[in-house]
């Protein structure tokens, strides 16, 4: 890894990872919530702060990471981290070994589509061929499919994650949140990342789980809303 990489995945970073969850963390001035930490080679720190809605950008200076460490032994000494969203709370889906279930798979730019929708488009369509026959079925079953999605919901609770950029496994570093397979899906928090004897890096996220990946592999970054 580049020495941006390893700065990024030093002691600092881990620190302010977790200062940025905490009733403290430096937040978007337009009330996007807290700002997330994210790798930056022309920063003197070789990270910044950013706001994944709108793109608000404060750079790290040595001040803000100084201040950011006096936690860093309860971070620790901590026995079962978990992933929290930006306010502190745990994620709608988040599942026992760790990882995120995750609504939805499409959107526009930082919008998602709402799974719900989809349901309900997706009923609409099912029934159109029966309109001839009868009328009153593509009516009635868009808020069916949504119905049957608000059920499913409350059965199988998940977040609403946005993806908001692909970056290769080789820039990835603790704390960022990231799909683990492909462009939908769970979500996990990166715990670390470590090169093997065959070249490729092994990925552990919060709560154990472990993936190989090769060092330019594009990972999706993800920005957990619920």
């Amino acid at each position: 890894m580049s020495g941006d990489d390893n700065r990024m995945d030093s002691a600092e970073a881990r620190a302010l990872h977790t200062f940025q969850r905490g009733p403290s963390a430096h937040r978007c001035p337009a009330g996007h919530g807290a700002l997330r930490v994210w790798p930056d080679a022309d920063a003197p720190t070789g990270m910044c702060l950013v706001c994944t809605t709108c793109g608000h950008r404060t750079e790290v200076d040595s001040t803000t990471a100084d201040r950011s460490t006096e936690d860093e032994p309860t971070t620790r000494n901590e026995q079962a981290p978990a992933v929290r969203l930006p306010d502190g709370i745990a994620p709608r889906g988040l599942l026992p070994n760790g990882t995120v279930r995750t609504t939805g798979w499409a959107q526009f730019g930082n919008m998602p589509v709402s799974t719900g929708v989809m349901a309900a488009l997706a009923a609409f369509s099912a029934a159109v061929p029966l309109a001839p026959v009868a009328p009153l079925i593509p009516v009635v079953a868009p808020p069916i499919g949504y119905l049957a999605w608000r059920l499913g919901a409350k059965w199988r609770p998940a977040s609403q994650a946005v993806n908001t950029r692909r970056v290769p496994t080789a820039a990835l570093t603790a704390g960022q949140l990231i799909r683990l397979y492909g462009t939908a899906g769970p979500v996990g928090e990166v715990s670390s990342v470590t090169a093997d004897v065959t070249g490729r890096l092994k990925v552990r996220m919060v709560g154990g789980l472990e993936l190989l990946r090769r060092p330019d592999q594009q990972i999706w970054q993800v920005d957990l809303r619920t």
